[in-house]
């Protein structure tokens, strides 16, 4: 009597040797959810027994967790998948900042011309080979030519949420990209002027360009940014209360796109005090508005044949020449503002609510300086 063979359960599947280094793995799968009939996948995996056994436990993961797809796909190379990724941002089925989307584009872009150290173009490579390796030595040879640690940490970030979006609809089984290391940042002190200083370059500009000036002792007593400040439209200024609401931002988008107007970093809302100086800049740039002012009008103008707003690109150009200190950026009246409180003893918190920014972000950008508080605590060490 012939003995009866176990029938192979669900997700057992087989490893076959089709040549010395190279193997066959088959995984049976969930049914088809229409047809109820049964499935498998195959993958061709060069390597050792071991590496065959990894990939196939990691397409029965897939397969458990509803996130692998079967038949044939049009992504087979990185630089498909990087460029599926892009189309998804671009369509607005993953929302981004219109200058991230910039930031992404180039990017993918730098990527899939890279040329690795073994001579193979990092887009061509098929996703199913692609290893942490592979991906540090593209972060390597982007420093090795050139790029500096903060665009090859964006480039990081880019690869990462590719090949994540690519996993999440079964293009991979995992994401080596979150195996690698990406280069370290280096932490710097931020610069920020004295008092005296700001009060000079911002006397500088009410003689040369006296709305630039009212710019920038907004931007020195508030810490909003730049893109915030032009953003600001009448009907977010309460002279009553003396606040400003800040809940948008004006970016540019890059070529074909032009000037954006979005919502803030942190896409939130924050109603900032104003100080007496900032009142009155504000009533200053009222005066200066021609007859009809509009509540839903900007407050600084560009062009007043269309009431659109002034340009970020053109305000960072505009500012030095108004000021007489090319040391001192726009970003450096926002860290003015920021240190200036944290010296005066407010908390983290409150700051970190003035700026728009998380207590986190702000420790990190300012934990390191020298402040009043840490001067008191030295002096309790006084032994003299």
């Amino acid at each position: 009597m012939k003995k009866a063979t176990a029938r192979r359960t669900k997700g057992s599947g087989g490893i076959t040797q089709d040549a010395t280094g190279v193997w066959r793995v088959d995984v049976e799968v969930s049914r088809d959810a229409v047809t109820g009939r049964r499935r498998r996948v195959s993958r061709t995996v060069r390597g050792s027994r071991k590496d065959a056994e990894m990939v196939a436990a990691k397409l029965k993961l897939a397969d458990h967790e509803q996130r692998l797809v079967t038949g044939k796909t049009s992504a087979k190379s990185v630089g498909e998948a990087m460029e599926r990724y892009l189309a998804a941002v671009e369509s607005g089925s993953i929302e981004m900042a219109p200058s991230t989307v910039v930031t992404c584009r180039s990017a993918i872009k730098t990527m899939t011309a890279t040329e690795l150290s073994d001579g193979k173009e990092f887009g061509r490579i098929p996703l199913s080979r692609l290893t942490w390796r592979q991906i540090e030595d593209l972060y390597a040879v982007l420093a090795k030519a050139g790029k500096g640690t903060s665009w090859i940490r964006r480039c990081a970030t880019v690869l990462t949420q590719s090949l994540e979006y690519g996993r999440k609809r079964g293009l991979l089984e995992s994401n080596p990209a979150k195996d690698a290391q990406r280069p370290k940042t280096k932490r710097t002190k931020p610069y920020s002027p004295k008092a005296n200083e700001v009060r000079d370059a911002i006397a500088c500009a009410t003689e040369r360009d006296p709305e630039m000036a009212d710019m920038a002792r907004l931007l020195a007593s508030t810490g909003m940014r730049r893109g915030e400040l032009l953003a600001l439209r009448w009907n977010d200024i309460n002279f009553e209360a003396q606040e400003v609401n800040v809940q948008a931002a004006l970016v540019d988008g890059g070529k074909g796109i032009g000037i954006v107007r979005k919502a803030t970093k942190n896409s939130d809302w924050r109603d900032v005090p104003l100080t007496d100086s900032a009142a009155e800049a504000l009533r200053r740039q009222r005066d200066r508005q021609p007859e009809g002012l509009q509540p839903n009008d900007y407050v600084f103008i560009g062009d007043y044949r269309d009431r659109s707003p002034v340009r970020p690109d053109r305000l960072s150009k505009r500012w030095p020449a108004a000021s007489g200190n090319p040391q001192i950026t726009l970003l450096h009246l926002r860290h003015f503002a920021a240190t200036t409180m944290l010296d005066a003893g407010e908390s983290y918190r409150t700051v970190a609510d003035i700026l728009g920014n998380s207590e986190n972000t702000l420790r990190l950008h300012y934990d390191g300086r020298t402040d009043t508080k840490k001067r008191e605590a030295v002096q309790a060490l006084e032994i003299d």
